[in-house]
């Protein structure tokens, strides 16, 4: 297991900091350079399943990090692997290795908090210059989140002509995502996508094939070959009907049958907001609206729809999100309880606020693709960095932490040396030797690798989300207990005929 974990944490850690390289993913339809620790990882699967069990912990640990902030995944990597083997090295029993790894975690977090500072308006593009790696994407970035606002909904897509430019489109993002993994359209993108589809809401649990024939007939009726439904509830073997549909068959007509879909799973206000911002008017039981007497009308509109495993993206024309919005507003101020009032008022913001398409241009199609997922990574660093502050970057942040801890624990010892594995393997990946910058470090100072330079990094914008950082650490520390509490592994049998 170790080795695989090695494998797979060496091959992302290569990535790390602005002399960090690129690895080469060899797909089968398209060849890809990929400078993302996540999508790297992803990419790492061992034959031996041991060794594959170890490759595993770094899969998951930085898809969680993408999970809670979208950014940092890299450094996630090379956090877990450092702390996993420096606690393989201590002679106590692991489990209290772990209760020490944590206690020291939150002490860690601590530190964090208080380095952390308040990011200025003027420095939000240089945190988005960091992570794009490109001074136009970092511009445009900024330029988007003045004018939407801190909590701005940004699409990253691909431009169709030669110039990197955005344009600000009516929409709503719903913090909900599909049902199942196999919705997805776009498997480079972990997503699905369509155009021009209509959306179902249904105020209820979808139990069986009663709740929704009679809609299919409407939909064949109408010649409908495709739908987002939006659902309270699901059951299983339903979710797997409308899995298959995806798919298609040969039905009792003796026709091939294909209803392309996704299904997602909303409650309360959010499902509601989501029938509003689309125009939809659900099935329920507070409005008489049934299966049996659901008119094509009923359905919402979308131009388009991107829906993870998280989000879900709605670009529509605005008029009915703007008039649901309206209807919140007048709620909101017959409201007495502050509390609810606010908290309508916000999501009346939501629906108003209004989503930027920030398209990137290149010369190839690589150099595009390495751009769009650096500019996303840029658009989530931002907003991190808005939400909690910075904190200095270029691994210095975690090396302070670790020259301020005096150990005098198991889990002190192991994240003291860890700790300081970001900013050291930074300086090996631009070929220089950590042990003579560390020496001739100034007070206050880091030292920056892009310009062969120390430098104080706020004043200089080398600064990283002090929310990125946390994610990391909690994460890595998370992953690094599981992996030193096993002591067996059990895995299929290898079968030399396949």
């Amino acid at each position: 297991m170790v080795k695989g974990m090695d494998i797979a944490a060496e091959c992302v850690s290569g990535t790390i900091g602005p002399k960090g390289l690129n690895v080469y993913f060899s797909d089968s339809l398209t060849p890809s350079i990929i400078n993302d620790g996540v999508k790297i990882a992803q990419q790492v699967k061992l034959e031996d399943p041991e060794e594959d069990l170890g490759a595993y912990i770094i899969r998951n640990v930085t898809g969680q990090t993408l999970d809670d902030c979208g950014d940092g995944t890299t450094t996630t990597a090379v956090l877990t692997h450092a702390i996993i083997h420096e606690a393989l090295k201590r002679p106590e029993n692991p489990m209290v290795v772990k209760q020490s790894l944590k206690e020291a975690g939150d002490k860690v977090l601590k530190i964090l908090a208080k380095q952390s500072v308040k990011l200025k308006k003027e420095d939000r593009e240089k945190v988005a210059l960091i992570s794009s790696e490109d001074k136009q994407i970092a511009k445009l970035i900024t330029e988007i989140i003045d004018k939407l606002g801190e909590k701005a909904v940004v699409n990253v897509e691909d431009s169709k002509t030669f110039v990197t430019d955005y344009e600000i489109v009516d929409g709503y993002e719903a913090g909900v995502g599909f049902m199942s993994p196999h919705f997805i359209t776009d498997k480079k993108g972990s997503r699905a996508v369509y155009e021009n589809i209509p959306i179902l809401v249904i105020e209820k649990k979808i139990s069986g094939l009663v709740d929704i024939s009679p809609l299919f007939e409407m939909f064949q009726k109408e010649n409908i070959s495709s739908c987002i439904i939006v659902c309270e509830d699901i059951d299983d073997t339903m979710l797997g009907i409308f899995v298959a549909s995806n798919i298609g068959g040969v039905g009792t007509d003796g026709k091939f049958h294909q209803f392309k879909n996704i299904v997602i799973r909303a409650t309360g206000w959010l499902l509601h907001d989501i029938e509003g911002a689309t125009g939809a008017k659900a099935i329920s039981p507070t409005n008489g609206v049934t299966p049996q007497n659901f008119k094509k009308e009923f359905l919402g509109d979308a131009k388009k729809v991107i829906c993870t495993a998280n989000t879900t993206l709605f670009t529509t024309d605005g008029k009915s999100a703007k008039q649901y919005a309206g209807l919140l507003e007048m709620e909101a101020e017959n409201d007495p309880n502050q509390f609810s009032a606010k908290k309508t008022k916000e999501r009346a913001a939501k629906l108003r606020g209004g989503v930027a398409v920030l398209r990137i241009a290149a010369s190839t199609d690589q150099e595009r693709i390495y751009l769009r997922e650096k500019a996303d990574d840029a658009v989530k660093a931002t907003k991190a960095a808005i939400e909690e502050g910075v904190v200095e970057g270029g691994g210095m942040c975690l090396w302070r932490i670790a020259q301020e801890i005096k150990p005098k624990t198991i889990g002190e010892e192991i994240l003291k040396k860890a700790l300081q594995a970001p900013l050291r393997k930074i300086l090996e990946n631009a070929g220089l030797d950590y042990t003579s910058i560390i020496l001739d470090l100034p007070l206050k100072m880091g030292y920056n690798v892009k310009d062969d330079v120390y430098q104080d990094f706020f004043e200089s914008g080398v600064i990283d989300p002090s929310k990125v950082e946390r994610i990391a650490v909690e994460n890595a520390v998370s992953a690094a207990s599981t992996f030193i509490t096993s002591f067996a592994t059990i895995t299929d049998l290898p079968n030399d005929k396949k």
